[in-house]
């Protein structure tokens, strides 16, 4: 036994210091029961000293338990797969009775094929792992953990060493510190032949208007071989060429010049004769040029307003787009220093897109603004959504202010095709996400009421009030997809019984249903204008475009109210926002009113605030804490706000800036001025310092090199500017820069996702802003297709760090351990147990007196007696049997002649208490017996004469 904290066994010397002087001190109590306490404390104290010590037991391992690791990753052709299963098939037949086996399957992450144990049976790998990618330190951590006690521990790697992820060397090292040995079966030994692979696109990150540089292209071929050279600016092909490949690494520069400032992306892409595998062909990089600022104007129809000509006419360069213009791809964003939201509604982009504009806004210091209109803010269905969060003003106004009582009834299509899948998320909980939200839209006072409507049509959550919203939600949480499909005319039914006796001044229903499966369609024309004439409003929403669409469509208009169409579940949540908020009415302010002005606003720089024309309508919301806000409406509404959000500034301006809330305003001679100064205090504003941002990926991270020079061009002697990187799911992380030489700074970030990283420098301005200046790492495809030759070096170096060895037959996975170990088992519960055994009893022999020697005594005594007694029984016992067998042995061997002794009668005269006089035989029973046979003998012999 051992003891893995020693040092706690030093409290024996206090603990028996201790008893022993209490000991002395202790009186009044019996001397027996003094040492029985004392020694009963000893044995209790001494139990928890050493369980604290930490004891264990220790034995030798018997038996092998071998873990095999499989790599699954995409660089494995199925020719070595083939090869990896044979080898564990034949590995497996070479296994002793008291060995044990198990399979652990990697790609990006591990995965437990087969736990460890006596099975000899060998099938196809089922683990669906990420094959993109290879992390063979995860596995090998895996596999160390997942070895049972008792037995020695091996390791068979089976992969061929391209590793893209993790440190395989630092797992390795901490396996042998543990006593696990790695063997390793090395495969692809055999090069594929005709592989072609893009390595690198490099240019400058940041460049001029009209500045020549070059874009270098780097190939890899396995052999010579022709093909062709694509290369595309922003989509654009600017040079197809047929080029040569020599075996090796070949390099190709293509002399570029650009007029139009912004960020571009470069991409080359080569189509090789003979190539097998065609997704390592691409590479793609960035270059910024600078230049007059690049607007991004998104609305609905993607004409060229008053706005953008507003904007133009000022020398700023515009872009205007309608919803198919939203970008998709974060190097898309870059190319602009501001983007605006002109009364485009967030039903037209996808909640992916929202947020790849709040990741650009937060994390590269584009500008945003948010211009009002019917389709914006919060009749825009923007509550909740990404960008809402990086607004100036605050949507959830009904919080806040006073609105007409609503109640709203949401009959949901429940029906089968509502539990497929979308993105991975059942459309059912899509539809319910939509109710929440609108709970969480209404006020308290509000009250919400939601019902699936499939072959029954029932509340999950029935109308009621919402004081306590999360109880609501959690009822809404339960709608669940069931058979059949919506059926219109029960469902509109069931909606009017609800709402048709509610005491809410507004009542609202929202039907939602399938556009291609609405059943029971006869009468639902005659309910909706039945719903109308009792002041009863309807909006009807139809997921996708289907036979039934124009019946859905021709609803709406019966009831008077609006109908969404939306291709996808997921924009149900700003339909639901938007549509409870308009017929809410608390998202428009309607009423003509002359904008207050607040000292100092930007944008009114110059302009006369007196010459300011009046709008005709906003859209409501409320300021934020931190925002400034510039214009007020005369009921003290924000007009015009601004604030900081990450590295950027956003706007909100809440009325519109075209020809129908603004009339006035595209007239005004100052209509231009105003936005152009508006637009230009959000806008990206480049850094003054110069800083030439490189970026290369190493396995799984980012590297970033920074050479910052100041406004002098000397190096900067540290780095007065935060590094950010926003990766191409739209998460964002700081980088932590070391400096490696004068001016020259250097940090890694993780990149294991596809796509483009942006990677920002912003330092501060002088007037509390930030100046940003922005570059790319694209990662094209995944680090595992560039590999396509086995890394040996890598596979040698696991096995010798943890004392394993390449195997080449099956029959070396059996061979002994050098080391087979021990196992180790802790004692330290049989100590605490015991302790708690004889704690009651210690208790109990000092606080119970029980007078344990004269229980002794008395015991004694008592034990003597019964064996007196006992004694005393055995001795009449063994008395009267003798005196039997002596009065058997008279009866049988006397002469019938002898003569008899006389029989004396007793007589009234004797006394009863006198004693009889004791026979020959002593008066024992065997003499009176057989005096009394005698006499019996002798009356009958008188009888017989």
């Amino acid at each position: 036994m051992r003891f893995v904290y020693p040092a706690y066994l030093l409290l024996f010397i206090p603990l028996v210091l201790g008893l022993f002087l209490s000991f002395r001190h202790v009186r009044g109590m019996m001397k027996f029961r003094k040492r029985l306490a004392f020694a009963l404390r000893l044995v209790l104290l001494s139990c928890i000293v050493l369980a604290l010590a930490g004891p264990e037991a220790k034995r030798p391992n018997r038996g092998l338990c071998t873990i095999f690791i499989v790599d699954r990753s995409d660089s494995i052709s199925e020719a070595d797969y083939a090869f990896t299963q044979d080898f564990i098939k034949q590995s497996l037949t070479k296994q002793d009775e008291d060995n044990m086996v198990g399979i652990i399957a990697f790609g990006r992450e591990p995965m437990v094929e087969r736990l460890a144990g006596k099975w000899r049976d060998m099938g196809p790998i089922q683990s669906l792992v990420n094959a993109a990618a290879s992390d063979l330190s995860a596995s090998i951590r895996l596999a160390c953990a997942s070895f049972p006690e008792g037995k020695a521990r091996r390791i068979v790697l089976i992969s061929d060493g391209n590793e893209t992820m993790g440190d395989a060397a630092g797992a390795a090292s901490a396996a042998a510190a543990d006593g696990i040995a790695i063997d390793h079966v090395l495969l692809g030994t055999k090069p594929r032949e005709g592989e072609v692979t893009v390595l690198d696109t490099t240019m400058p990150t940041e460049a001029r208007v009209d500045q020549p540089f070059d874009v270098r292209v780097v190939v890899d071929a396995t052999k010579a071989t022709m093909g062709t050279l694509v290369l595309d600016r922003d989509g654009q092909i600017v040079s197809k060429q047929r080029i040569r490949l020599s075996e090796g690494r070949n390099a190709l520069v293509f002399h570029q010049t650009l007029t139009d400032p912004g960020f571009h992306r470069y991409r080359a892409s080569v189509l090789a004769d003979g190539d097998r595998d065609n997704r390592n062909n691409v590479g793609m990089g960035f270059v910024s040029v600078h230049g007059r600022p690049k607007i991004l104007v998104l609305q609905k129809d993607g004409q060229e307003g008053p706005l953008a000509k507003a904007l133009r006419s000022q020398g700023i360069l515009v872009e205007t787009y309608g919803p198919g213009g939203v970008p998709a791809r974060p190097e898309t964003l870059q190319k602009y220093d501001a983007v605006i939201f002109n009364d485009i509604n967030a039903a037209m982009m996808t909640p992916f897109q929202m947020k790849l504009v709040k990741s650009a806004v937060r994390d590269s210091g584009i500008g945003f603004a948010m211009i009002g209109g019917e389709d914006s803010f919060l009749p825009g269905g923007y509550y909740g959504s990404p960008i809402a969060d990086i607004l100036p003003v605050d949507l959830n106004i009904r919080q806040r202010k006073t609105f007409p009582s609503t109640t709203i009834c949401v009959v949901c299509d429940t029906s089968g095709s509502m539990g497929m899948p979308e993105d991975g998320i059942p459309k059912v909980r899509l539809v319910a996400k939509a109710a929440e939200q609108t709970v969480l839209l209404m006020s308290p006072l509000d009250r919400v009421g939601v019902a699936g409507s499939t072959d029954a049509i029932e509340f999950v959550a029935p109308i009621q009030k919402l004081t306590d919203k999360q109880a609501v939600i959690s009822q809404v949480r339960k709608l669940q997809a069931g058979g059949g499909g919506i059926y219109c005319r029960p469902s509109l039914e069931f909606a009017w019984e609800a709402l048709k006796n509610d005491p809410s001044k507004v009542r609202h229903l929202i039907l939602m249903a399938d556009g291609s499966d609405c059943d029971e369609q006869d009468g639902c024309y005659e309910l909706a204008d039945k719903f109308y004439k009792n002041k009863v409003t309807m909006s009807v929403v139809s997921i996708g475009k289907g036979p039934h669409t124009p019946f859905l469509q021709q609803l709406a208009k019966y009831g008077r109210g609006r109908f969404y169409l939306t291709e996808r579940a997921s924009q149900l949540p700003a339909i639901f926002t938007q549509d409870a908020a308009v017929m809410s009415r608390s998202a428009i302010q309607e009423g003509a009113f002359i904008p207050k002005v607040s000292i100092g606003e930007d944008a009114l720089r110059g302009i006369d605030s007196s010459s300011i024309p009046p709008l005709l309508a906003y859209c409501l919301t409320d300021s934020r804490a931190m925002a400034q806000v510039g214009m007020r409406t005369n009921k003290d509404d924000p007009l015009l706000a601004t604030w900081q959000y990450g590295l950027a500034t956003t706007m909100a301006f809440t009325s519109d800036a075209q020809a129908r809330w603004a009339q006035k305003w595209v007239s005004w001679n100052s209509f231009s001025q105003f936005w152009a100064q508006a637009v230009r205090s959000i806008a990206r504003r480049a850094t003054k310092n110069d800083y030439e941002v490189n970026t290369v990926q190493e396995g799984s991270k980012g590297t970033v090199e920074i050479k910052a020079l100041d406004a002098n061009g000397n190096p900067m002697p540290q780095l007065n500017a935060e590094i950010s990187v926003s990766a191409p799911s739209g998460d964002s992380a700081k980088v932590a820069m070391v400096q490696t030489a004068p001016g020259v700074f250097k940090g890694q970030f993780d990149a294991n996702e596809l796509g483009s990283y942006i990677v920002s420098v912003a330092e501060d301005d002088p007037y509390g802003g930030k100046r940003v200046s922005a570059t790319g790492l694209s990662i094209p495809y995944p680090l595992e297709y560039r590999m396509f030759k086995a890394n040996a070096p890598l596979m040698d170096k696991i096995s010798k760090v943890s004392d394993g060895v390449e195997l080449t037959r099956p029959e070396q996975t059996v061979r002994p351990v050098k080391n087979p170990g021990h196992s180790v088992q802790e004692l330290w519960y049989f100590f605490v147990l015991l302790a708690a055994l004889l704690l009651p009893i210690d208790v109990g022999a000092r606080r119970i007196a029980i007078p344990i020697v004269e229980a002794w005594r008395k015991a004694v005594e008592w034990f003597k007696e019964r064996k007196k007694q006992a004694s005393e029984t055995v001795s009449v016992q063994a008395s009267n049997v003798e005196r039997l067998q002596k009065a058997k042995r008279i009866t049988t061997y006397s002469d019938p002649a002898a003569p008899q002794a006389p029989i004396i009668k007793e007589t009234q005269d004797t006394p009863k208490s006198a004693p009889r006089t004791p026979t020959s035989s002593g008066g024992s029973a065997a003499s009176r017996l057989l005096e009394a046979k005698k006499k019996k003998q002798q009356d009958d012999e008188g009888q017989n004469k």
